[in-house]
């Protein structure tokens, strides 16, 4: 699938020069924000709807927007921290006259208040998702993963569950979340704060993916303690806590990013604009408070969770500007009873906004932030294995952005932003192993015959990887405003960059206690230093442009990018266009190419180190014993692995028929060249020997003449992951019933998948080739990977009865969960080729591979070509309750899975609980003015 890249770039071009020609200074809307007693609010930032272009109030509240030339409307959206959000639209005279708009405090006094994500046209994409202050408080969330349970799809996880174990965010998918579809889905979102990209390209706390796949993340992990088995809960049909604390090779980590300081999240599930690159499935777009704050000190407790926030946003002078301080302390406990499983998160950030007082003509803010997390567990007495894993994260992260207002036609204003990350990971997992009385070793790093030695078999095995990721970028963008002949234009270029590095120790492993079940493969002491660095770079264009449409408002975002990521250039062309049908009806129609790069992990894995034993001559004395060995290095390096990229078609409608608001979006999003891993065989050939015992001395041994052929597996990371995912989602929300004090909100998001990895491969296992026939000139069956589809329905209900006289709001979110349904293709169990004794590969003809000559290189099939998980249908509801105790207090009770619906599963590996076991939590939040 590739579009006609030329023609769109050169109408761009066109369109360019267009506006230049035809460029005309517009008037100036006058607007002014004041709080709801009248004083000024400074800072405050107002956006377009239509625009790409952040506006800010000065000192006095006031501001001014140059309009195109003969614009007949204009729709403003403004914020401040701590205020309602103002949506308003100008029409007529209206935009002549200065407007003084009021900004009311967020509480529960307010008639209405937001306590949910709504759907929303921006500047950034058709289809975003925005969760505003108000609604993030109501979550009542520990990070920002609690907020995003709340988007279509999602589900609503007991709060434990979110810190217990690592949490990454997929889009618009119904693979399981156990898969390499699953990974590459999350490890395609690019997430932002405050504009700056927050990248794990860089992490590397992974065992060699080599020896391991791309699962090699999670091997190490924390025991399953029965006390967390007894209370997993499932979503999408998979237990969503892999006790791994790392996320290589997957999204990023949301436990890191705590909501307490975010002013909204944008969510970007469809066709973002072409300024956003590195992703393929999404965008998260995290703004965090800016601006004079009251002192603000929040503590939450949900079981054996506990959680305290503290922000104050203060001025340092009136020409100094405003600096914003939040600290924020999590610790958590997997069960009070058991305090085995622990997590703790110590985080802050300090943000120093700068403008100028009056006409605002430059604008900085500098933000330091820094964060440290600690996921482990502690020594079970009951465990004789001494088994203890831990996995910490400190990061320092300075970013700054600046934009300087020119106000000319041809240029209004210029922005740069930049930013600099460190950290250093540290992954460590130790047990103690009993296997022989001794084994044998070999520390060799090259590929060739060597004694080894012996070493006890009863000992403790320590595995350790510290990763040092740096990663910096910059971005710089020019925004330009023109008239053309019956059309407003918008001009947006830029250019950014992006570096990515891990200068850390490395896997740090003794090769004379290796980690049990390792076979004849091992690992040996890596340095990460020595791995290259990454870079990427990409420039784009973007013209927004709004016109009529047969009498009607007709807006189009139109733009492409090219990026070099690992040395291949990429182009990607993207369209958000939307058309107001009439006044309650809106059309959107969006479709564009996204790319991610690859991680450091996945250019540079590792190399795999496969000792086979020749000799093994011991008598219980390692002075007169031997141990010889071949050892074979396998470099599995991809310095040419290509982008991740997709393809994404999305259209909907609005529909704002008061009191009623609904939103209906049907997407298809094809990826390919996404992440696999390919099982390879490599046949190595060595010599027999002849041993000779010395009594008192070491044996002798010599070749005999004779050879034997080990076929040696590894595992080699290629672009053949694909995906084709399609859906819809349906919002709906009603404004409240008086009579009721009541308002209801409801989604429901239909997503089905299919997916593959594409590449031949050697299959064994317990759903692969099962045995070798000696006696056949076919020794290994080659397969395509088997082909999956999945399918998945689920609703969620949100009654909120707000009382403002009472200040007091009352939430219950039920979800149903109508479908999770897998389905296993059986037509790939048959090969499409073979390898022989020697490893050469052979086609076959698909009349071929279902002959019997062929029969003994079938795959397994699965028991059940179609599963459910469950079988039925099921529900859990969950409760909120906030009070406002005057302006310094507010008190908030939640409790998830009130009413204890708890359906059973039972299958080959026992019973399985749907929905995690009640918890309730509380919140308290000091207001110090």
């Amino acid at each position: 699938m590739s579009p006609s890249l030329p023609k769109p770039l050169l109408v761009l071009l066109a369109l360019y020069m267009h506006v230049h020609l035809h460029a005309q200074p517009g008037k100036e809307f006058r607007g002014k924000i004041t709080d709801e007693a009248g004083a000024p609010l400074s800072l405050a930032t107002i956006k377009v709807q239509t625009q790409d272009i952040i506006y800010y109030a000065g000192k006095d509240g006031s501001f001014t927007i140059t309009l195109p030339a003969g614009a007949t409307e204009l729709t403003l959206v403004i914020t401040h921290i701590g205020k309602e959000t103002i949506t308003r639209t100008f029409t007529g005279e209206a935009l002549l006259q200065l407007q003084v708009m009021r900004m009311q405090s967020l509480s529960l006094k307010l008639p209405e208040v937001e306590v949910n994500g709504v759907r929303r046209k921006t500047s950034a994409s058709n289809s975003s998702i925005v969760f505003d202050r108000e609604a993030i408080e109501q979550t009542q969330a520990l990070s920002v993963a609690n907020v995003l349970n709340y988007l279509p799809g999602q589900t609503i996880l007991k709060p434990g569950i979110t810190v217990q174990s690592t949490s990454v965010l997929t889009l618009r998918t119904a693979v399981p979340l156990n898969s390499e579809q699953a990974l590459n889905q999350a490890f395609g979102i690019a997430i932002m704060v405050d504009g700056n990209t927050l990248s794990n390209d860089a992490n590397m706390q992974a065992m060699n993916p080599g020896r391991l796949g791309f699962f090699s993340g999670a091997q190490i992990e924390h025991p399953q303690h029965t006390s967390f088995i007894r209370d997993r809960a499932y979503r999408n049909g998979t237990l969503y806590s892999n006790y791994t604390g790392d996320a290589a090779n997957n999204g990023l980590d949301l436990r890191q990013i705590p909501a307490e300081n975010i002013e909204s999240i944008e969510v970007i599930s469809g066709v973002a604009s072409a300024r956003y690159g590195d992703y393929t499935n999404g965008v998260l777009n995290v703004e965090r408070q800016a601006g004079l704050t009251p002192l603000r000190v929040s503590m939450r407790t949900n079981e054996g969770t506990q959680n305290i926030g503290i922000n104050k946003g203060f001025s340092i002078s009136p020409s100094l500007g405003v600096i914003n301080i939040s600290l924020d302390y999590l610790n958590s406990n997997d069960d009070p009873r058991n305090k085995i499983k622990a997590f703790q998160r110590v985080g802050g950030s300090i943000l120093w906004t700068y403008q100028q007082q009056k006409a605002v003509r430059f604008r900085n803010t500098v933000s330091l932030d820094f964060n440290t997390t600690l996921d482990r567990t502690k020594r079970d007495p009951d465990d004789g294995r001494e088994f203890i894993s831990k996995f910490s994260n400190r990061t320092i992260r300075l970013s700054n952005r600046s934009e300087w207002v020119i106000k000319k036609p041809w240029l209004y204003n210029v922005s740069l932003q930049g930013s600099y990350s460190y950290g250093r990971q540290e992954s460590y997992d130790q047990q103690y192993v009993n296997s022989n009385a001794v084994i044998g070793i070999s520390n060799a790093l090259e590929t060739g015959i060597n004694e080894g030695y012996y070493a006890p078999g009863y000992y403790l095995s320590t595995q350790q990887i510290i990763g040092e990721p740096v990663t910096a970028g910059a971005r710089i963008e020019a925004h330009s405003i023109f008239k053309g002949n019956k059309i407003d234009y918008q001009l947006t270029v830029g250019a950014n960059y992006s570096y990515s590095a891990n200068k850390g120790p490395g896997v740090i492993v003794d090769p004379s206690r290796p980690a049990p079940d390792d076979g004849d493969k091992s690992d040996r002491p890596r340095p990460f230093d020595k791995v290259p660095a990454q870079s990427n770079a990409g420039v784009y264009i973007v013209n927004n442009f709004t016109t009529r449409l047969l009498g009607r408002v007709f807006n189009t975002d139109a733009g492409i990018r090219g990026d070099i990521q690992n040395r291949h250039f990429t182009l990607s062309p993207r369209i958000n266009s939307n058309w107001k049908l009439s006044k309650n009806i809106t059309w959107n129609v969006a479709y564009g190419i996204a790319t991610k790069a690859p991680a450091l992990s996945q250019i540079s894995p590792g190399n795999v180190y496969v000792d086979i034993p020749l000799v093994n001559a011991y008598n219980g004395y390692a002075a007169e014993s031997v141990y010889l060995v071949h050892t074979q290095v396998i470099q599995p390096n991809n310095p040419n692995l290509r982008p991740y990229r997709s393809y994404t078609f999305e259209t909907g409608f609005n529909v704002d028929l008061k009191p009623v608001k609904l939103s209906l979006f049907y997407y298809n999003r094809v990826s390919n060249n996404g992440f696999a891993t390919t099982s390879q065989i490599l046949p190595v050939t060595v010599p027999n020997y002849t041993v000779t015992a010395r009594p008192g001395q070491k044996p002798l041994y010599e070749p005999n003449g004779t050879y034997k052929i080990y076929h040696l597996t590894y595992n080699k990371i290629s672009n053949d992951n694909y995906s084709r995912s399609n859906g819809l989602e349906l919002m709906m929300s009603t404004s409240k019933i008086r009579a009721l004090q009541t308002s209801f909100s409801a989604s429901t998001s239909f997503n089905h998948s299919y997916f593959l990895n594409g590449a031949s491969a050697v299959h064994f296992g317990s759903t692969g080739q099962s045995t070798v026939d000696t006696n056949k000139v076919s020794w290994y069956g080659v397969f395509k990977d088997q082909a999956n589809k999945a399918t998945t329905i689920k609703s969620t209900i949100v009654t909120t009865t707000h009382i403002p006289a009472l200040r007091m709001a009352i939430m219950l979110s039920g979800e149903l969960f109508w479908m999770n349904r897998l389905e296993y293709l059986y037509s790939d169990i048959y090969p499409v080729g073979y390898l022989n004794r020697e490893g050469r590969y052979f086609p076959l003809t698909v009349e071929q591979a279902m002959s019997a000559e062929y029969a003994h290189l079938l795959k397994k099939p699965q028991s059940e070509s179609v599963v459910y998980t469950p079988s039925m249908v099921y529900s859990n509801v969950s409760m909120r309750v906030s009070k406002e105790i005057g302006n310094l207090l507010r008190f908030s009770f939640n409790a998830y899975n009130v009413f204890n619906i708890r359906p059973e599963h039972t299958n080959s590996s026992g019973i399985q609980y749907y929905n995690g076991q009640p918890s309730f939590g509380a919140e308290l939040i000091f207001t110090i003015k």
